[in-house]
């Protein structure tokens, strides 16, 4: 994923994730620096509504019976 501020743009991946003291924990990289980013649960259930949109649904659904490709980014 992409993280667009208004001094920088950086790229996002991330490669693990797990709980830790009550929150989640994805471990990765942004841009060429290890990161490490905590989502409260509260704040995960935030993005799941958001998310709830039949367009994001439908690009999800389609993404699983697509080939797969190295996640890199998003499409043009």
């Amino acid at each position: 994923m992409r993280v667009n501020t208004i001094s920088m743009k950086v790229w996002l991946r991330i490669e693990e994730a797990g709980v830790k003291d009550g929150n989640i924990v994805m471990n990765g990289f942004a841009g060429a620096m290890p990161c490490e980013t905590i989502i409260s649960p509260e704040e995960a259930l935030q993005v799941m509504r958001l998310g709830m949109k039949l367009a994001i649904i439908k690009l999800l659904v389609k993404g699983l019976f697509s080939p797969k490709k190295a996640a890199t980014g998003p499409t043009k």
